[in-house]
């Protein structure tokens, strides 16, 4: 995911590493976008190495660390189905946006480590993952369960695997599937702009709707229009919370959790009500996050 921050090796089992290779590293925000968002495939020559959508996986950023750590370690939500990138099962997509954090003391700006590492790759690099890791974000089994997906930013990486694996893996998926997508622009929005429109090629499936929540100021603050696409889907969606067979998946920018929040506290008629059916589908095991800070 986008956000810049560090996970120090005591946080994850890093143990299970593997040298992978990158075999492409693309640029698929247009030149003109905000964002510089990169897909890297790495090919992985290693039986052990499995996973399914949903899960992520760690890169090992190398020396020199400014902070002394051993290890510098960033996930990354896998883009790819479990049969690999285009079929392939030995490439495994990530998406990654281009970050820099302000010092809160100097003011000076720095490039993200991890981020700025991924991005700037070279074909034939070689590369330190571990993983997979994330057991709790995973597609239900049951080919009639709705699927409601609310991402913004990078957090589409995850929903990019859901929706191929569900349209292009699955024999008969009868469930809904519905995907609501925060960006600032339509060129920000990641796998459905001019560069890369993988998502857009199922948008005649009958069972799947995709909504796309741009910002409508030149601020880039684009939380609003999520709260906006939500409450003007709001019979579409509150149908789907109802359901008993429905999950609900939020990821992305902390601030899509919220939005997600404020629109169905708005649709549920008060904070109280939404707050007891999110937690009802927690309980269920029918609500999942990924949720960083840039």
């Amino acid at each position: 995911m986008a956000g810049e921050f560090f996970i120090q090796p005591k946080t994850y089992d890093i143990n299970n590493s593997y040298k992978v290779i990158v075999k492409s590293n693309t640029r698929i925000t247009p030149p003109h976008a905000r964002d510089d968002v990169h897909e890297i495939i790495f090919e992985i020559h290693d039986p052990s190495f499995s996973y399914v959508e949903g899960q992520s996986i760690g890169v090992l950023a190398p020396p020199p660390y400014d902070f002394g750590a051993d290890h510098h370690m960033r996930l990354y939500s896998i883009a790819s189905t479990r049969k690999g990138e285009h079929g392939h099962k030995e490439e495994v997509a990530v998406c990654v946006q281009r970050c820099f954090y302000v010092d809160a003391i100097s003011g000076e700006r720095y490039p993200g480590k991890c981020s700025n590492y991924v991005c700037d790759l070279n074909v034939g690099d070689e590369v330190t993952i571990t993983g997979p890791y994330g057991r709790h974000f995973l597609i239900p089994r049951d080919n009639e369960a709705n699927i409601l997906m609310v991402a913004s930013g990078t957090g589409i990486a995850p929903f990019r695997a859901f929706i191929k694996h569900i349209f292009e893996e699955e024999d008969d998926w009868k469930g809904k599937v519905r995907l609501f997508y925060q960006a600032d622009t339509g060129l920000d929005l990641l796998y459905m702009n001019e560069v890369k429109d993988d998502i857009k090629h199922h948008y005649l499936q009958s069972t799947f709707k995709a909504v796309e929540a741009l910002s409508s100021n030149s601020s880039g603050e684009s939380a609003d229009a999520l709260v906006h696409k939500l409450e003007e889907n709001a019979a579409d969606v509150w149908e789907l919370i109802q359901h008993p067979k429905t999950h609900v998946y939020v990821a992305g920018m902390r601030n899509a959790s919220a939005g997600v929040d404020e629109a169905l506290s708005h649709i549920a008629k008060s904070e109280e009500a939404w707050m007891e059916k999110k937690r009802e589908l927690f309980q269920e095991g029918r609500w999942a996050e990924h949720l960083y800070d840039r």
